[in-house]
């Protein structure tokens, strides 16, 4: 969930016009804000056991290291509680988030968030053999949007059971969780797959009752205590991220993303 300076992200923003409005700036829109808007409780509840049975597999298409347990890590400790099928596609290895500053450039970066990822997995009941890691370029997954439909397509199933697909939603605010959800929707309905979007920097940019969000497809999917924690325990092992960088006083996963990855609910467009 490698959180860029705009900088960063420029040269991208220039194939997406949209982007700016979605800007990630700053602290975001706190977590009390959040909680005190009569909206979130009035969003629809999805049922695990018709929306994700047992016999279905769960494929989660991750940007980043630490972006499968922020968008859905309650749902795949859920999954696994019920004895139920998971595979991980790590897109990337979020090698560029500190910006190869010492002590962590991208080739040293890279192997630990590997390793991170696969701790923080163990924590949601998956196995690394569960894993599958693509290796695309930090912050250029857009430029490798159409191979990686590809690559994404020859790893679904459809059949005996359609497989669930999630991944980052397509208007989230970071150029790879967007290139992601466009790759990942693509190739479920080629495939014949269910999909649903997860927004992860959506809370952070947008506002209660942000015109820019399509509410009216928003579902919650309610998390007990069990796979609440596990989540929380999961983002633990993500130390780098939870860290201050170099020269920054913030962490990348700073105190209103951990926040909201207590709730008592994730969040799916459906």
């Amino acid at each position: 969930m490698d959180l860029q300076t705009f900088s960063d992200i420029a040269p991208q923003i220039a194939s997406d016009p949209g982007l700016p409005e979605r800007a990630i700036r700053g602290e975001g829109t706190d977590e009390a804000t959040w909680l005190d808007w009569p909206g979130m409780a009035r969003l629809p509840a999805l049922d695990l056991a018709t929306w994700l049975p047992a016999n279905c597999r769960l494929v989660v298409v991750a940007p980043h290291p630490d972006d499968e347990v922020l968008a859905c890590g309650g749902l795949l400790a859920r999954h696994a509680g019920q004895g139920g099928d998971s595979l991980v596609i790590a897109v990337s290895d979020g090698e560029a988030s500190h910006g190869d500053r010492d002590p962590w450039p991208a080739e040293v970066l890279g192997p630990v968030r590997r390793s991170e990822s696969d701790a923080g997995l163990a924590r949601l009941g998956v196995s690394p053999a569960a894993v599958v890691r693509l290796g695309l370029p930090d912050g250029q997954i857009a430029r490798h949007e159409g191979a990686l439909q590809v690559r994404l397509a020859a790893l679904l199933r459809a059949s005996p059971v359609p497989d669930l697909v999630i991944s980052t939603w397509s208007q989230d605010g970071h150029p790879d969780h967007e290139a992601c959800g466009r790759a990942a929707e693509a190739a479920a309905r080629q495939l014949g797959c269910r999909f649903a979007a997860a927004p992860v920097w959506m809370w952070h940019w947008a506002r209660p009752d942000d015109a820019r969000v399509p509410w009216q497809r928003l579902h919650a999917l309610p998390l007990a205590i069990a796979p609440r924690a596990a989540k929380l325990q999961a983002l633990a092992a993500h130390s780098s991220q939870l860290t201050p960088r170099p020269g920054d006083e913030l962490p990348v996963l700073g105190e209103q993303i951990i926040a909201r990855a207590g709730r008592h609910a994730e969040f799916f467009f459906c």
